[in-house]
């Protein structure tokens, strides 16, 4: 099966490191972590997502991976691990609007110097004003969140231009000026 353009590219932006923690927040059909988890070899991945038929797809595709899947919204599901290195979410409308509580989990769950990757379609356009329409939204949920924007990604699809707005606490990113 081929697998759409944009999850290829989201994971080559996550830049995966054999020990690499990741938690995906939404992970539909598990079409994300099937690429990720192979490239993990001391790390691991968690996705969650609030559908439970989502979910068993995600674990049907995924048969035979090593990853964990846990069915139920950020603000409600049972995560253990606070030591991501990475935590990333796509076409996850929550960011769009106000987040505080899904960021102040985020902060928490973030091990010292982890990333917050948030990636975005519109729907079908050829406009890239569009896509970095989604980016100023998504920045500024992420600011007001007390969250440092890193970096903003912007990619050509099909259908629609892509964005990848990353970012750190800003706590985390002051510490990082701080060590190196």
């Amino acid at each position: 099966m081929k697998v759409n353009e944009r999850f290829n590219w989201a994971v080559e932006m996550l830049h995966v490191d054999p020990d690499d923690r990741i938690l995906e927040i939404g992970c539909g059909h598990g079409i994300a972590v099937s690429l990720i988890a192979p490239r993990l070899k001391k790390g691991f991945i968690t996705a969650i997502d609030s559908s439970p038929a989502m979910i068993d797809k995600a674990i049907r595709k995924n048969e035979g991976i090593k990853a964990s899947f846990i069915n139920g919204s950020l603000t409600e599901a049972p995560i253990t691990d606070r030591q991501f290195d990475k935590i990333f979410a796509f076409n996850v409308n929550v960011f769009h609007k106000d987040a505080e509580k899904e960021l102040d989990l985020i902060r928490e769950y973030l091990a010292p110097l982890g990333a917050l990757y948030i990636f975005h379609q519109p729907p079908p356009t050829d406009d890239i004003e569009v896509a970095k329409s989604f980016a100023d939204k998504i920045s500024t949920e992420l600011q007001k969140g007390g969250f440092l924007i890193r970096d903003v990604l912007y990619k050509r699809i099909s259908p629609s231009p892509c964005v990848c707005v990353i970012s750190q606490p800003a706590a985390l990113r002051k510490h990082a000026s701080a060590v190196a």
